[in-house]
């Protein structure tokens, strides 16, 4: 895979590419929805942002634990947890404004009963106290209280790994097995029930991700025909499933929802192995590296450089997109689909002059410090090579 500054440019790429499209998935409505992989597959953009946030988590912390010390990767996968944690909390409020304002503007009642929101607006005192403890979260704002349940698995995992890979893996699988046995899962407050992402179910899919960022990447994962093959297949499978047979049996992806194990909350194996099929076929075609040096490709890696502002942001417009949509509905003619989908057209040129700003920013920030460490000797310039 290409490196750029001691990057994998090719997962900024793909994590790019999962935050536009968790961002589509989350304007609910819109014409473009109709165009994501969720469509053609078992398996959606969660997954690949999961398995991507351990593979990262592998590349940044699991070469510092043998230097480090496990105490060390502990404090910093905390941190982050905490830093997760506060974007989630200021999320959730823009969130729950611009839903009042919404409210307020169309008098529809959705703005504040649909996807959780009456917990917040039915009993203020009790709703934020649960979005404060991560009891209660709203509908499409779910993913980042897992990846920070996740994020503090992810010491554990290494720690293990760091014994023996079979272990680790091991210990995933059993909590997996008891997560699926309803034995494991964090509840909801104040609302009954448990967390829409159970991270217990979900952390199998980090581990592997975990792995595969620790001993896959640089050795690159071997191709072999039959998996290959049985992989597309699967895939295939899946596509033919999640269109009904391309409409030709309309009960076909009702039968098989029921029948097989594709539940999203506990992570369904029917989805996670269509994750890794998806995964499997994209690396053998070298996908990744071909769209990473189109125009398309440098575009999206500019967000994965950014994901967590990206994402945060994304996470906001998608609210506001859910409230355009809305008053298109009820105060005009206009089409909430096709408003939807201008809507999110715009949202995301947004977020790529957010990646684009952020970056700009970034050089401004570092360019003195590139300066003085070279007046002190701390970088070393060769004549007519700027430091990289």
């Amino acid at each position: 895979m290409h490196a750029k500054g001691g990057r994998n440019t090719v997962i900024d790429f793909w994590r790019g590419l999962v935050l536009v499209i968790i961002f589509v998935n989350h304007v609910p409505g819109n014409i473009l929805e109709h165009l994501t992989p969720r469509n053609y597959g078992f398996s959606d953009a969660a997954e690949a942002f999961v398995f991507i946030s351990g593979l990262s988590v592998a590349l940044v912390y699991y070469p510092r634990m043998p230097q480090s010390g496990a105490f060390d990767v502990m404090k910093r996968c905390l941190r982050r947890s905490l830093e997760l944690y506060r974007v989630h909390l200021i999320m959730t409020g823009a969130a729950v404004a611009l839903f009042s304002v919404g409210y307020v503007i169309s008098d529809e009642i959705g703005m504040l009963e649909a996807h959780g929101r009456g917990t917040v607006f039915d009993d203020t005192a009790r709703g934020v106290t649960g979005v404060l403890l991560l009891g209660h979260q709203l509908g499409y704002f779910n993913i980042l209280p897992l990846y920070i349940a996740l994020m503090l698995w992810a010491p554990v995992a290494m720690v293990l790994m760091r014994i023996h890979v079979a272990l680790a893996l091991a210990v995933s699988v059993a909590v997996y097995a008891l997560a699926r046995a309803d034995l494991l899962a964090l509840p909801s407050w104040p609302d009954p029930g448990r967390w829409f992402f159970n991270p217990f179910a979900w952390q199998l899919l980090f581990t592997v991700g975990i792995v595969t960022g620790a001993f896959l990447v640089q050795r690159g994962v071997p191709y072999q025909r039959y998996a290959f093959a049985g992989a597309v297949g699967f895939l295939a499978v899946s596509t033919v499933t999640m269109t009904d047979a391309f409409g030709l049996y309309p009960n076909l992806l009702w039968s098989t929802f029921v029948n097989f194990d594709l539940v999203k909350s506990d992570l369904g194996l029917g989805r996670m192995l269509h994750f890794l099929a998806l995964a499997y076929v994209v690396t053998q075609i070298r996908m990744g590296q071909v769209l990473e040096t189109t125009a398309f490709g440098t575009e999206m890696a500019r967000l994965g450089r950014n994901a967590l502002p990206v994402f945060a942001v994304g996470s906001v417009l998608s609210a506001a997109g859910e409230v355009m949509m809305t008053l298109a509905a009820v105060k005009s003619s206009a089409s909430p689909h096709v408003v939807g989908m201008v809507f999110t057209l715009f949202g995301i040129l947004a977020l790529l002059g957010l990646a684009r700003y952020l970056e700009w920013k970034k050089k401004g920030s570092t360019a003195p410090k590139l300066e003085r460490a070279g007046q002190s000797g701390l970088v070393s310039v060769s004549p007519g090579q700027l430091p990289r």
